[in-house]
């Protein structure tokens, strides 16, 4: 498989979401040092400092998968199940090129994390 297109898209996206993530922690912390005038203000800054820091984290968790997956590019393992070392299937690379697992591990996985808790 070439890998050089897959390589060339998560360096591109890898990028991309570094600035976003800076972008967006910078913009919480703007909001926490703008110094609210009243209780309403302060509300509304926190609400929006929230927001920043919740899209930031998403977007770096995003950008964690993407590097993980340069470096199994760089160890030859890009495009192998990291449970079974079974090929990903190609129209799964296309669509999330940073994915670790093929369809039926992610589906096992989004299973587990679904059950209920137990008390």
């Amino acid at each position: 498989m070439d890998v050089q297109p897959f390589k060339q898209r998560l360096l591109e996206l890898e990028t991309s979401l570094s600035d976003r993530v800076a972008r967006k922690r910078g913009d919480a912390l703007a909001q926490t040092l703008r110094g609210p005038g009243d209780v309403a203000d302060a509300s509304v800054a926190d609400e929006g400092e929230g927001q920043s820091f919740a899209e930031a984290d998403v977007d770096a968790a995003q950008l964690q998968q993407v590097r993980d997956a340069l470096r199994r590019i760089a160890d030859g393992t890009f495009g192998r199940c990291v449970v079974d070392g079974k090929p990903i299937e190609p129209k799964r690379l296309e669509a999330q090129p940073w994915t670790p697992y093929c369809l039926e591990h992610e589906q096992r996985r989004e299973r587990g994390s679904r059950r209920p808790p137990t008390l």
